[in-house]
């Protein structure tokens, strides 16, 4: 079994206590948590959340580690996964190709090294097809957008406010990720698949290009 990634509470707890002051907190097989300093919402309040799956923690099953991990939410404004210990946060550790699996949403996020748009990245997309032909992916973002000041002093400024942006379709081809075609004659030549025979399949299965479910099934289809 490999080296768990996530090490228990208690070990951390006895960490942080060796290490005060610094702000990584490493432990004896090597790997680090970084503390999620965030602004104390006594002193900077912002707005709305910056979780797309919600505030709350959950379960994970990581394939080949240990099922003693912390319960993990995913943090879209910093494209991080947290955990919590005690009354303080942390990121987990980036690994390269580690799918996180969160089964009571039945979502799966994977942390690889990806190029898009000219740009290489370390981080986290949902897998909504894994193949070695087309893989398809989302990604989950959230901004930070700033409050607009008051106009007198009668009314006050409004918060700094986290605010989600849509969601962004990505297949990957050859190594690179491209955005989900938008219509049969993009997604014909893409995928390089006769364009009538595209057209079948979709106007026989009614694909919507801007529904989930139903990117889903043309890759699903392009892949057979």
């Amino acid at each position: 079994m490999k080296k768990i990634i996530l090490v228990l509470f208690g070990s951390i707890s006895l960490l942080i206590n060796g290490q005060i002051g610094n702000e990584n907190i490493s432990y004896s097989t090597g790997n680090f948590f970084m503390k999620a300093n965030r602004p104390s919402t006594k002193e900077y309040i912002v707005d709305g959340s910056p979780y797309s799956n919600g505030d709350q923690f959950n379960k994970v099953i990581i394939k080949d580690y240990s099922k003693n991990v912390q319960d993990l939410r995913y943090n879209a404004y910093e494209d991080e996964m947290e955990f919590k210990n005690g009354d303080e946060l942390f990121y987990a550790n980036k690994e390269n190709n580690l799918k996180i699996h969160f089964p009571t949403l039945n979502k799966t996020y994977k942390c690889f090294n990806y190029n898009y748009d000219g740009k290489s990245k370390l981080g986290y997309l949902v897998v909504l097809v894994d193949s070695p032909k087309y893989s398809f992916f989302k990604r989950e973002k959230v901004e930070l957008l700033r409050g607009e000041k008051s106009p007198n002093a009668y009314s006050k400024d409004a918060n700094d406010y986290y605010a989600k942006e849509k969601d962004l379709y990505l297949v990957s081809k050859n190594n690179i990720l491209f955005k989900f075609p938008k219509n049969i004659g993009e997604a014909s030549e893409f995928f390089s698949v006769d364009k009538k025979e595209m057209e079948s399949f979709v106007k026989s299965n009614k694909i919507n290009f801007n529904k989930e479910i139903d990117m889903v099934k043309l890759v699903e289809f392009i892949n057979k």
